[in-house]
C-alpha cells in the first residue's frame, strides 16, 4: 500500500465530510473532520519529502508541526556544517555566491522560526479561541502567498532558453566564484558544462520542470502550514468533553474559526489540488 496516496484519499474525503457537516450546523464535527484532512494532507508532504516512515506519521500524532520543525532544525544543521566547511576554504569564502548566499542571516531566519513554533505549542490551547483579526491576517498571508507563486510559475512557463542565454548563465556562474586562489574549481565546472550532451530544448524542460517542482512544494508548504498551526488544538479539543466544558458548548457560530470555516475551506480545497498535482507531476515523476 502506498501510504502517501491512502492519505491524499483520505484527505480529500475528510474534506467533503466537513462541507457537509457545517452545512448541517454540526460545527464541532466538521471542525474535527476539517483537521483531520489537514493533517492528513501534511503528512502525504512529509511522505513525499522520503525523509519519513510510516512510523514516523504515528509518532507525529496529531501534531503535524514537528514536520515543519524538523525540516527547520535539518536546514539549521546544514547552515551551521556549510559555514564551518567554507571557513576552512579561503577560495571559497570570499566569492560573491558566499556573500549574496549570507549563512549567517539564513541560520538566524530558521532560530526565528524554531522560537515562534515554540511559542505556538506553548499557547497551542489558546488557538481554540484564535480572534478574527488574526484569522485574517492568515488568510490575507496565503492569499498574497498564492499570487506571488502563481507569478512565479507564470515566470517559469514563460522561459525559453537559447545558446546565447546558456552562455550567459555559465559566465554568471563562473564569475560567482571568481578568485584568485579559486582556478582549479571555476575550470572543472566549466569542464562540466562543456562536457554536457543535453540539447538546449532538453536543458530548458529539466530546468523548468525542476523550478516548477520547487515552486509547487513552496505553495502546498505555504498553505498547509498555517492551517496546520489553526487545526492544531482541534483533533482531541472538538472530539471529547473535558472537565466540565463539552465540543458542543465551545464550537458554535460565535467562535471565529467557525465563522471562517468556509473560507478555510476554500484555501484548503486549493491545497489540495495543488498537493495532488505535486504528487502526481512531481513525486511520481520527479525531474530527472
Amino acid at each position: 500500500m502506498n501510504l502517501a496516496e491512502e492519505y491524499l484519499k483520505i484527505a480529500k474525503k475528510d474534506l467533503k465530510a466537513t462541507k457537509i457537516l457545517y452545512e448541517n450546523k454540526l460545527y464541532a464535527q466538521a471542525l474535527f473532520y476539517f483537521e483531520q484532512s489537514v493533517e492528513k494532507a501534511n503528512k502525504v508532504l512529509a511522505l513525499t519529502s522520503n525523509k519519513y516512515s510510516e512510523k514516523d506519521m504515528i509518532n507525529f500524532n496529531h501534531d503535524v508541526t514537528r514536520i515543519y520543525k524538523d525540516n527547520i532544525i535539518e536546514q539549521k544543521r546544514r547552515y551551521e556544517n556549510l559555514s564551518r566547511n567554507l571557513n576552512q576554504i579561503s577560495e571559497l569564502k570570499n566569492t560573491e555566491f558566499v556573500k549574496n548566499f549570507d549563512i549567517e542571516s539564513r541560520k538566524k531566519e530558521c532560530e526565528e522560526f524554531l522560537r515562534n513554533l515554540a511559542e505556538i505549542q506553548t499557547e497551542r490551547n489558546d488557538l481554540i479561541f484564535i480572534s478574527t483579526w488574526e484569522i485574517r491576517d492568515i488568510l490575507t498571508e496565503i492569499s498574497e502567498n498564492d499570487k506571488e507563486i502563481k507569478d512565479s510559475i507564470k515566470s517559469v512557463s514563460n522561459f525559453r532558453l537559447t545558446e546565447n542565454d546558456w552562455e550567459e548563465m555559465k559566465n554568471d556562474i563562473f564569475k560567482q566564484f571568481e578568485n584568485p586562489n579559486n582556478n582549479n574549481l571555476a575550470s572543472s565546472l566549466q569542464k562540466e558544462m562543456d562536457d554536457s550532451k543535453l540539447s538546449i530544448q532538453e536543458l530548458e524542460t529539466g530546468l523548468k520542470k525542476m523550478y516548477l517542482q520547487m515552486i509547487h512544494l513552496m505553495s502546498v508548504s505555504s498553505y498547509l502550514y498555517h492551517l496546520g498551526i489553526l487545526t492544531l488544538p482541534h483533533a482531541v479539543i472538538a472530539r471529547y468533553p473535558k472537565g466540565d466544558l463539552s465540543p458542543m458548548d465551545i464550537y458554535n457560530q460565535k467562535l471565529p474559526i467557525i465563522k471562517y470555516l468556509p473560507d478555510l475551506i476554500e484555501q484548503h480545497s486549493k491545497a489540495l489540488k495543488i498537493l495532488n498535482k505535486y504528487y502526481n507531476e512531481y513525486y511520481l515523476n520527479p525531474a530527472q
